[in-house]
């Protein structure tokens, strides 16, 4: 500061100056510049951000890797428990949602001295159902043993002249019913199915389906591949003026309030094991090494829903369609390659063994090509898991009566020389030559079908030991009555078949 002497007034002249006095500072107490003041600050705070960062990241990935594994409940169905969260059994059976139950490994379940531990020898860890192809088998826990309800009792529920048992809250209450047996047509049993979204989800269509509409007789025809859909698809074009018509697969056209609300919907329906044996040999010639031919490029692209074909073993030394036709007609036989193509298989038992070995891969749930789905997944919303409007259900077993009961219904016929009926080419491998078990296992897989189609059983699959039942409960979040199979495919067990024998043959 300037002296006090400085503060008098001063006059100058214009010609004087005036000297000030020279202020020197100490270096030690000259402050800092705002400039490197301020980039200190900031690098202070970067770097206390990225520490902060750091640790939260680490934590997170900590505790995913810790507390995220996976594993499945009796259902199917999702469970996510924190560390600090404590569930007994009966709860954790109770809770569910979807995608397997997600449990820490270091969480101890059940501490409570008042409820039992899990036993962790029947959890089976790291199998998630969105990512089946990175396991050889979905993961296995069988419903706890129920005794079967009489069909009559399920059918008084489902006309809603009796309401549905009710247990004390702490699990959902399932009734256990055989296929086959309920006293209602086929259309409301299916109006009561429900395929569990994501446990079916590879089974749904997942393009428009193509289906058969007539406008002059305001009649649609719901096609379901190796049901008799061949047949179906001539008359429906040649005798009652119908066009193929490509519908969203979640059915809303068929709405009250839709484009085709006032139309009636049928579909032909096949027994699932004599239909399993079909799909198969479709499924099996049209994937074979012989469509790589470009001339058929299309076709097989068409119907293939896996490029990498999942099950290798089943073409091995076959590379061309006369190596496929040598199998089921020899060359011993001195018939022509056009001769073979109508002639009942003489397979050696070659392509039996192929398809049972087929039959104990597959998983029921992820098919290689579109005419392996089950039937009850043609006709079903992928969202909600409940079957589209149909109004009317034939099974292929009275085909032509059936078609012919519906045309003469519209005032029309049948042509008299049977050019409407597909030509039926004999199966390429013998099932004669199929074992007991290998029906049996066909029969648990395709168990939606029997329950939901209100389907008899064939001999094979009556007995009890095999385990083909239904089972129906109430939904949580409506309170609907839901068909489903006791056992879902991924559920059925590789050793579970006893050497039941078919009550008739």
């Amino acid at each position: 500061p300037i002296s006090s002497q400085s503060s008098q007034s001063t006059q100058f002249n214009e010609n004087d100056t005036m000297t000030l006095p020279t202020i020197v500072e100490d270096e030690e107490e000259r402050p800092t510049s705002n400039a490197k003041f301020k980039r200190i600050k900031t690098l202070h705070i970067l770097v206390g951000f990225g520490f902060i960062y750091t640790v939260v990241l680490s934590s997170t990935l900590f505790a995913h890797r810790t507390y995220r594994k996976t594993i499945h409940g009796q259902y199917g169905e999702t469970l996510k428990l924190g560390p600090k969260i404590k569930y007994s059994t009966q709860q954790l059976t109770k809770r569910s949602l979807k995608n397997g139950v997600s449990i820490s490994t270091k969480v101890h379940i059940g501490t409570d001295l008042h409820k039992p531990k899990i036993d962790t020898s029947q959890i089976h860890i790291g199998t998630h159902l969105n990512h089946p192809q990175k396991h050889e088998r979905m993961p296995l826990q069988i419903p706890e043993f129920a005794a079967l309800t009489d069909s009559k009792i399920i059918t008084s529920i489902l006309k809603r002249e009796s309401h549905f048992p009710s247990l004390d809250g702490r699990r959902q209450q399932r009734l256990k019913f055989k296929p086959g047996q309920l006293d209602i047509s086929r259309e409301e049993t299916l109006r009561h199915c429900f395929a569990h979204p994501d446990i079916y989800r590879d089974q749904f269509p997942m393009r428009p389906q193509v289906t058969m509409v007539s406008d002059p007789y305001q009649v649609i025809y719901m096609m379901v591949p190796k049901s008799g859909s061949s047949t179906g698809r001539w008359i429906m074009e040649h005798v009652l003026d119908g066009e193929d018509e490509p519908f969203t697969i979640h059915g809303r056209e068929l709405m009250e309030d839709g484009d085709y609300g006032n139309y009636t919907v049928l579909t032909f329906i096949r027994d699932p094991l004599s239909r399993f044996f079909s799909s198969y040999d479709e499924a099996y010639l049209r994937h074979g090494p012989w469509f790589d031919h470009k001339k058929k490029e299309k076709v097989f692209l068409k119907y293939m829903t896996n490029k990498k074909h999942p099950y290798p073993y089943l073409y091995e030394n076959m590379t061309t369609w006369d190596d496929y036709q040598d199998a089921f007609c020899p060359p011993q036989l001195g018939l022509t390659r056009q001769e073979c193509r109508m002639e009942e298989t003489k397979e050696n038992g070659t392509l039996a063994e192929r398809f049972e070995r087929f039959v104990w891969d597959y998983d029921g749930l992820h098919p290689f090509d579109l005419h392996l789905r089950l039937q009850v997944l043609h006709i079903s919303n992928p969202q909600t898991g409940r079957a589209r409007r149909v109004d009317e259900i034939y099974t292929t077993e009275n085909t032509i009566d059936d078609w012919k009961f519906i045309v003469e219904w519209f005032g029309e016929e049948l042509p008299e020389n049977g050019e409407f009926q597909a030509r039926s080419v004999p199966r390429r491998f013998d099932t004669s030559k199929v074992s007991l078990e290998t029906k049996q296992r066909i029969c648990n897989l395709a168990a939606i079908d029997y329950c939901c189609l209100n389907l008899q059983l064939p001999p094979e699959c009556e007995s009890d030991d095999v385990g083909v039942f239904c089972a129906l409960d109430k939904s949580k979040r409506d309170g609907s009555l839901r068909i489903q199979p006791w056992l879902h495919p991924h559920q059925v067990p590789a050793t579970r078949y006893s050497s039941a024998k078919p009550k008739s043959t």
